[in-house]
Parts: structure tokens; C-alpha cells; sequence
């Protein structure tokens, strides 16, 4: 029987099945690879024991051969290149004899490692001394060939040392690996209690945020119907509606001077340059028509209407006929009708009735509890959005988990039916 199959057995056609607690596993563990590897363990210290033997066996060849005479017939410049080659041969088993160091422990590592160290020096030694092997085999055949015998032994040893350890090493690896896979689960096992503790808090308070949004919704709703409310809905509109107003106000009294508008573009830069000074009063006009036309509601422009009449007439302005005829119409518009004392009394009373609308408004309390609902209800729907994404992922890192712990179980009943030859089913449960 071969030393594989004693130390795994035969396959089975059927492997057997036992029932194993996930908790049980590692002195299971313990003690089949004392019966499966305990015969693996036993040949190397057997090896390691030939292999020590040979070892002194070959110490002894050397010296032999360091003490040889050259034969007799052995021409004396021939003697004298064998001596010096045997010397080199003796140097290099010495070498070889003493980096050839058998562990201590009996591990299938250290005999890895003492196999590759041993098989190297017994090439270094070939490379480094072949020259010198013919001239120590020519003149030393006796203690030549002791010495080379005892190097085959040793080389044979070595390759029997390691050729169980070879044949089992798939599946010492894998037996490597099963210590890894059970980390694995272990730590995703605690990883799935704990964020299975954690889902539990967050639905607790998905739940709660939900239960306050619906109590916040009926508050609004409750508030919605109040007189209050229906009487600040109204002043909104009314407040909308005057802003409406006065905003059509504006684009009127624009429209009223927008004919005017070539005209104070070039007073404005005649009086910047300095070619036609005008009055403070009328600068200020001027302006104001420039950037807002409804600010001069209520003020008394006539006299700087005049003044465009008089640099109309005496050709400063250097107007065509066309526009100085649509200019003059527009002023003469602007002094015989009412037309901006009536935009004035409009806007006036707009603007008062904007400002009474909103002064109600702003002493209206449920206006300001409303704002505030609407501000708690906003954050109250964010928080809810943000738990359930928290929900979601926690719940998403689960079943990930519960995923990874199934394969990583898959993976160690694999591995220890391949190593053992046992079907082990593990009865407690992915998140236990």
C-alpha cells in the first residue's frame, strides 16, 4: 500500500456523514489531522533518521578519501593535480556536510524547506567540484566511489522524504486553507448578530418618524381648515395681487417715458461733459427717470419738461425732424393730462394697502405655526428618506453577509471532504 493511501485512505465511493456543531469543528479538526498526518509525521522522522545515518556514513567516506594515496603507477605531475583536485572534492563535501542540517521539530514545513536546502547543496556540489571529480575518480577510484555512493543514498532519501509530502500536497493545502475559511465565518457570524441587533433599531425608528410625520400632516391639515388660516390664505392673495398692481403701475409710468429716453441719454451726457449745465433739481429728475421712472410719482416735473421743450427748440439736442415731432407730442401729453397724477394716486394707494395687507399678515400667529410645520414636516421627511437608505443598506450588508458565510460553509464542507473524505454537516445556523 502506498504511504498516501495509508495516510488518507482509499476513496471512498461514499464518504461518510457526521453531524458537526460549527463550535465542535476545530477539535474535530485536531484530532483526525493527528490520524491523518500522525503516519505523514512518522515517515519523515524515519527519513530524517536514514538521512542522519547517511550523513556520518558520508563523513566517514570523506576522510577516507581526504586520507587516500594516488595509485601506484600515477605519474608524479598527474599525483600532484589529483591531490589538489581531491582537496577541492573534501572541501566542498565538507561544505555540503555541514549545511546539511536535519530539524529538530518534525513538521511538514521544516521538511519542505530541509528537502530544497539539502537538493541545492548536493547540485552545488556537483557544479562547483566536476572538473576535480574525474581527476579524484582517476587516481581515488576506492574513496571516489564510497564517497559518490553514499551522495546517491543521500539523494535518494531526499527524494523519498519528500515524495509523500508532494503527493499529499493538495491536500495539505487545502487542510491549510480550512483554518482560514473557519476565521472567515467566525467573523462574518459576529458581524451578522451585530447587524442584526442594528436593523432592529432602525426600523424602531423608521417606524417613529413615520407615525410623527402622520401626526404632523393632521396638525397642517387640522390648521388648514382654521378661520386663521383661511383669513391668512386671504391676505396672501391680497398682498399678491397689490404687488401685481403695483408692479403694472411701474411698467406704465416706464411706458409714458420710454419716448423720452434718446432725449435724457444726451442731456445726461451733455451735462456730464459739461456742454449744457443743468440745475440740481432738474439732474435729479433726470436720474430718476434714467433708473426708476416710478420714483418721480408725486414730484412736480414741470420745469424739467420746459427744459427739454427749450433745447427741442434751440437744436442742442441735435434730434431728427421725426423725433423731435414724437418728443413734443409726448411732453405736451405729459403737461395737459392727469395721466401721472392718477399713476401717483394709484400707486400711492397700492403701496398703503400692500403695507396694511402684510402687516396682518406678519401679526398672525398661525401664519408663523404654519411656517414652522411646514418646516418641521420638510426636516421630518429627510430624516425619513435618509433612515430608509440606512434601512435599506443595513438590510442589503445582511444579506451580503449571509451570502459570504454560505459560501464560505460550502467552501469548508468542500474542503474537508476532499481532505478527509467526510461529508460534515454543520447544524447551527448561517447567523447563530
Amino acid at each position: 500500500m502506498r504511504l498516501i493511501d495509508k495516510i488518507f485512505g482509499k476513496k471512498e465511493a461514499t464518504p461518510i456523514t457526521i453531524s458537526l456543531k460549527f463550535g465542535e469543528l476545530p477539535d474535530w479538526l485536531r484530532i483526525e489531522s493527528e490520524k491523518r498526518f500522525g503516519e505523514l509525521h512518522h515517515h519523515i522522522r524515519q527519513k530524517y533518521g536514514e538521512i542522519g545515518v547517511t550523513l556520518g556514513n558520508l563523513s566517514k567516506s570523506k576522510e577516507y578519501l581526504e586520507a587516500a594515496s594516488s595509485i601506484d603507477d600515477a605519474y608524479k605531475q598527474i599525483a600532484k593535480a589529483g591531490f589538489s583536485n581531491k582537496d577541492n572534492v573534501v572541501k566542498h563535501l565538507n561544505i555540503l556536510i555541514d549545511k546539511t542540517i536535519i530539524p529538530e521539530k518534525i513538521t511538514i514545513s521544516g521538511a519542505n524547506e530541509f528537502h530544497t536546502s539539502a537538493k541545492s547543496g548536493l547540485k552545488a556540489l556537483i557544479e562547483n567540484s566536476i572538473r576535480s571529480q574525474q581527476y579524484t575518480k582517476a587516481l581515488f577510484p576506492e574513496g571516489y566511489k564510497s564517497v559518490m555512493d553514499d551522495l546517491s543514498h543521500l539523494d535518494t532519501l531526499l527524494d523519498e522524504l519528500i515524495a509523500p509530502i508532494n503527493e499529499a500536497k493538495d491536500k495539505l493545502d487545502a487542510y491549510d486553507r480550512l483554518y482560514g475559511d473557519m476565521d472567515v465565518i467566525n467573523e462574518t457570524k459576529k458581524q451578522i448578530k451585530e447587524t442584526g441587533k442594528h436593523i432592529p433599531d432602525i426600523e424602531s425608528k423608521y417606524k417613529s418618524l413615520k407615525n410623527e410625520l402622520r401626526d404632523l400632516e393632521s396638525k397642517l391639515e387640522d390648521m388648514e381648515k382654521s378661520e386663521e388660516i383661511i383669513r391668512a390664505h386671504e391676505l396672501e392673495e391680497q398682498v399678491i395681487k397689490l404687488k401685481d398692481r403695483l408692479s403694472d403701475i411701474d411698467s406704465n409710468v416706464r411706458l409714458i417715458f420710454t419716448p423720452l429716453s434718446k432725449v435724457l441719454s444726451r442731456m445726461e451726457k451733455q451735462n456730464t461733459s459739461g456742454r449744457h449745465k443743468m440745475s440740481h433739481g432738474n439732474v435729479e429728475i433726470m436720474m430718476a427717470l434714467r433708473e426708476d421712472p416710478v420714483s418721480i410719482l408725486g414730484t412736480d416735473i414741470t420745469q424739467f419738461l420746459d427744459e427739454i421743450r427749450i433745447r427741442i427748440d434751440d437744436g442742442t439736442l441735435g434730434l431728427k425732424q421725426q423725433k423731435i415731432n414724437t418728443t413734443i407730442k409726448q411732453l405736451d401729453k405729459l403737461r395737459d393730462s392727469e395721466i401721472l397724477s392718477a399713476l401717483s394716486s394709484k400707486n400711492e394707494s397700492c403701496s398703503s394697502d400692500l403695507e396694511e395687507a402684510v402687516d396682518k399678515l406678519n401679526v398672525l400667529t398661525v401664519y408663523k405655526e404654519k411656517n414652522q410645520f411646514e418646516k418641521m414636516l420638510s426636516d421630518c421627511r429627510n430624516k425619513i428618506g435618509s433612515t430608509k437608505n440606512d434601512l435599506e443598506t443595513e438590510r442589503t450588508h445582511l444579506e451580503t453577509l449571509i451570502e459570504k458565510s454560505e459560501e464560505y460553509r460550502t467552501k469548508l464542507n468542500s474542503g474537508l471532504r476532499f481532505v478527509f473524505g467526510t461529508n460534515i454537516e454543520i447544524i447551527d445556523s448561517p447567523g447563530s
